[in-house]
């Protein structure tokens, strides 16, 4: 054998090999199928014990590496379904390949999957899956995503503060009963059962509630119109200034109207908080 790498060079040879995927079967070390190549090094570099180095690194990767998976399918109930499991793995690897996991919080893994398989993802069935993926992903925010720096229950809608959605807040456009689908989803211990996804209410806002409980609350869609325009800070003008272009008039003229009300109910219900001291 050659020297041994300084630590730098170990680590970064020991996160390559606990990151292979796991093969569908495999003789006790997972690595023996996907990393053979890598059994004289193992061995060299890694002593100790009674469990051989090869064998010790094949445990890690079974347990790093089924670890990521099996949250990825936790978080993803819907597109765990939408696409079939085995399906859903192999696109789940594909992710962590592309997107290695660079932080030790756990709720940043999943973050980039929906993105991923909105830019990567082109099958006859792509709408379904995307929609699926961005609708377990906004309750993933739900849960973790911090609540943003909250105005006052009775504030009006201030004309000169920069406003964002709060970050655990996300509205979704769906064509997809998908409230019922992922309660019958989370129900298959297996992840394998098959459950029909119907038409269902086209515009929800998900969100963590004051209560701490999790909601999703249909919308009209005018409202999830400006709550879209919100996922970025601006101010109340400027989101005006884009729906005027994109609105009809009739659409528009409601809008000014009943705004103040919305304005009001959503800051109660914690969905809108203040762009200057945001917590992403």
């Amino acid at each position: 054998m050659s020297e041994k790498p300084d630590m730098a060079a170990l680590q970064a040879w020991f996160g390559r090999v606990i990151s292979r995927p796991l093969p569908d079967e495999y003789p006790g070390n997972p690595l023996a199928i996907s990393a053979a190549d890598e059994r004289e090094k193992a061995d060299s570099l890694l002593k100790g014990g009674t469990v051989s180095g090869f064998n010790r690194i094949g445990i890690y990767n079974q347990q790093y590496w089924f670890r990521l998976i099996s949250l990825m399918q936790g978080e993803y109930a819907c597109a765990v379904h939408v696409l079939s499991l085995r399906k859903f793995n192999n696109w789940a690897v594909r992710y962590l390949e592309a997107h290695p996991p660079d932080s030790p919080y756990l709720t940043y893994l999943d973050a980039a999957f929906p993105g991923y398989l909105e830019a990567e993802y082109h099958e006859p069935d792509r709408e379904a899956v995307i929609q699926a993926a961005a609708y377990d992903r906004a309750f993933s925010k739900a849960v973790d995503a911090p609540d943003g720096d909250a105005l006052r229950a009775s504030a009006s809608a201030p004309d000169a503060m920069r406003l964002c959605l709060a970050p655990h807040a996300t509205p979704l456009q769906l064509d997809w009963d998908f409230a019922t689908y992922r309660a019958a989803c989370l129900g298959d211990e297996s992840l394998e059962e098959r459950f029909e996804l119907a038409p269902g209410p086209s515009f929800y806002m998900v969100y963590r509630h004051r209560d701490l409980g999790l909601r999703q609350d249909i919308v009209t869609s005018l409202a999830y119109q400006v709550l879209r325009e919100l996922r970025e800070p601006a101010l109340l003008s400027e989101v005006f200034d884009r729906l005027l272009e994109k609105l009809p008039e009739a659409e528009f003229t409601g809008l000014e109207s009943g705004l103040a009300d919305w304005f009001k109910e959503w800051v109660d219900l914690g969905w809108i908080c203040s762009a200057q001291n945001r917590s992403a």
